[in-house]
């Protein structure tokens, strides 16, 4: 996925991260999970997209995967991104990960490449 602009990937840019960008999730005022993306121009796989949000990360702890708390984040950083005016948004999974795989094919992400993306 391209990196340029990610702070996981560049940690000279660390201090630059947007807080706005990370999402932490809680169920009954414990930690649950997580998710973070960041902002892009012209991915190396879809030249022809202006701008673009890469979803780094989706992680929910163990205990509370299949409670909907994964869902939830995807669907609230979407909308986030959409108000911010972002129509593309990509992320990877792993093909052998069918239940994060079922989660973004459910919120209308298609494989773009060996990738999902909403465009």
């Amino acid at each position: 996925m391209d990196s340029v602009g990610d702070p996981f990937c560049d940690v000279r840019i660390i201090p630059e991260a947007r807080i706005d960008w990370l999402i932490i999730a809680e169920i009954a005022g414990e930690y649950a999970a997580f998710l973070y993306w960041h902002l892009g121009e012209r991915p190396f796989f879809a030249p022809q997209v202006e701008r673009f949000a890469h979803i780094r990360e989706v992680q929910v702890l163990e205990k509370f995967q299949g409670q909907g708390g994964g869902r939830k984040l995807v669907v609230y950083a979407l909308e986030r991104l959409r108000t911010l005016g972002t129509q593309n948004v990509f992320l990877a999974t792993a093909e052998t990960n069918k239940a994060a795989r079922h989660l973004y094919e459910s919120l209308g992400f298609r494989t773009f490449r060996n990738r999902f993306s909403i465009l």
